[in-house]
């Protein structure tokens, strides 16, 4: 198979942070340096279409901090999709001027064309069959009511308050953090959704990325779970 003939297309980005609405307000730009390879594993399939759903995480540095695959239709499609996020370059978004982190959720589709496929009289039905029916999507990220069983934090660290550190008198805030737990129990993702205080969300996002929390998991199989998560700083006299 000619893998020049195999495209690859964003259906839809969602960003979940900062609106991008003015010219100091950019989108992070992805620059597609590979092509999309059509997967070895598929290669005598009789499919000819994927989609692959995923979230990635790009620094203000423009670094590709994080990727987490939240559902697939194969998974040779989201290994391949990883592997070409992995050799991507980005630039960040920006917001008032200035570089910031972000993180998208990316729904791609892989579509063939031009495919040769060579098949018997008894594939033809099943080949036909396949390729008429609509993609179902595997997911790999849960609600918490879909659990077989809560997650439990068993692995905690609180927040130093930013005052004792600068030996400057901070007021009481929160940070409102949203993020996800992965299949192996490790925080993934972290975003803030809003806090008080800029300096509250560092030390809070900083002790959170310590935590651990028991593997969740949906009908026996491990999964990965979106949580979020208050912190509150008590005013802080010096």
């Amino acid at each position: 198979m000619n893998p020049e003939r195999f495209l690859i297309r964003f259906i839809s980005v969602f960003a979940l942070s900062a609106a991008i609405t003015s010219a100091k307000n950019t989108p992070v730009q992805i620059e597609q340096t590979v092509e999309a390879q059509f997967p070895a594993a598929l290669a005598f399939s009789t499919l000819t279409s994927g989609e692959v759903q995923v979230l990635i995480n790009v620094d203000a540095d423009g670094r590709l901090a994080d990727l987490l695959v939240t559902g697939y239709t194969e998974k040779a499609f989201a290994d391949e999709a990883v592997n070409l996020l992995r050799q991507w370059r980005y630039r960040p978004a920006t917001v008032n001027g200035g570089p910031v982190g972000i993180r998208l959720e990316l729904q791609i589709k892989f579509v063939a064309t031009g495919r040769v496929i060579s098949l018997t009289a008894l594939e033809a039905t099943a080949a036909f069959a396949q390729r008429s029916m609509p993609l179902s999507l595997l997911r790999r990220v849960c609600t918490a009511a879909e659990l077989d069983h809560p997650i439990e934090a068993l692995q905690t660290v609180s927040p130093s308050h930013p005052g004792k550190a600068e030996n400057t008198p901070q007021p009481s805030g929160t940070t409102l953090i949203d993020f996800y737990v992965d299949e192996e129990g490790r925080i993934r993702m972290p975003v803030v959704m809003e806090s008080t205080n800029p300096i509250y969300a560092q030390a809070a996002v900083g002790a959170l990325s310590q935590w651990r929390f028991s593997l969740p998991t949906c009908r026996g199989k491990p999964v990965a779970v979106r949580v979020q998560q208050k912190f509150i700083f008590a005013h802080d006299p010096i």
